[in-house]
């Protein structure tokens, strides 16, 4: 039992790709929110929306996200307010180098003279400075912003790890009935075998006998081809490995979603070769059993990370 404990001291935790986080910071500067939804997806896709006080933000953001998630499509949204709002700087030197210069170009152009308003002046580049330029501020929302990204990532991953362990009970729940109905399976095939081999060795002596053939020298081959068809052995035991090596990754846990979706498929595979192979009106009922069992395993290995 040590030795088992040992080995499960490295697991890591099976996620979902299905998942929400919220996080809220605060500081004199600035007040952040940011929200991430993040659903199933064949790699890590990011789609976030950011007020344009914010868009140099984006590229951190991502890096945060990236250097936790292995897949799922995430959509988040970053909403800020400005707590600190001092007026925005106006340039005063500014403002009068735009106006020489336009007073210039009326007497270059020969234009009659008319002096732009305050409110032309002040629209030009470099007239005001807004007051996130201010280095302390913009430091300000940067800190409140990326606080509340990484507390939305950390509760976005809480969430999946919770979903990831429901996905794992539900995984494992399915295990435990294939391995059940192939137990089954196996108990049936001696006496199902033993059946079908008696009533076909019983009709293929009945039609020698109709056809006043005393030696069935075919009897033996019928026999073998019925034989090979019906051995299910192989399918049984790749199954089975199958089986085993998802209970090891749901055990290990981690990023191992498309190998639980390989292994969903193959066992799928496995399945139907077994129904194709079904001599026994028993083993075809159980076989109808696990392949809905089996079409399960699909829908929820598609949903882990």
């Amino acid at each position: 039992m040590a030795a088992r404990r040992g080995g499960r001291s490295g697991a890591s935790p099976l996620r979902s790709m299905t998942g929400y986080g919220r996080g809220r910071a605060r500081n004199r500067a600035a007040a952040a929110e940011v929200e991430l939804r993040s659903v199933n997806g064949k790699a890590v896709a990011l789609k976030l929306r950011l007020p344009p006080e914010g868009l140099e933000l984006e590229p951190r953001i991502e890096e945060l996200l990236r250097g936790c998630l292995q897949r799922g499509n995430v959509q988040g949204s970053v909403r800020l307010e400005i707590l600190d709002l001092r007026p925005a700087q106006i340039h005063h030197e500014v403002l009068r180098g735009y106006l020489r210069a336009w007073r210039a170009a009326e007497r270059t152009l020969r234009l009659e003279r008319r002096d732009p308003s305050l409110a032309e002046l002040l629209a030009l580049p470099g007239a005001v400075q807004p007051h996130l330029q201010d280095a302390r501020i913009a430091r300000g929302v940067s800190q409140a912003a990326l606080a509340a990204a990484a507390a939305a990532v950390a509760e976005l991953m809480a969430s999946r790890e919770r979903e990831g362990r429901r996905l794992a009970r539900e995984i494992d729940a399915l295990l435990r009935q294939l391995e059940q109905d192939l137990e089954q399976v196996l108990a049936r095939l001696p006496l199902a075998n033993a059946a079908v081999a008696r009533r076909t060795r019983e009709r293929i002596q009945a039609a020698w006998a109709a056809a006043g053939v005393k030696e069935p020298l075919d009897l033996t081959r019928e026999l073998a081809v019925l034989a090979e068809r019906a051995d299910v052995q192989e399918e049984i035991a790749r199954l089975r490995i199958h089986l085993d090596r998802v209970r090891a990754l749901l055990a290990h846990g981690g990023a191992c979603g498309r190998e639980l979706e390989f292994l969903a498929q193959e066992c799928h595979r496995e399945v139907t070769t077994l129904g194709n192979k079904a001599v026994d009106a028993g083993i075809s009922a159980l076989v109808v059993r696990m392949k809905v069992a089996v079409a399960q395993l699909k829908e929820q290995a598609a949903n882990v990370e």
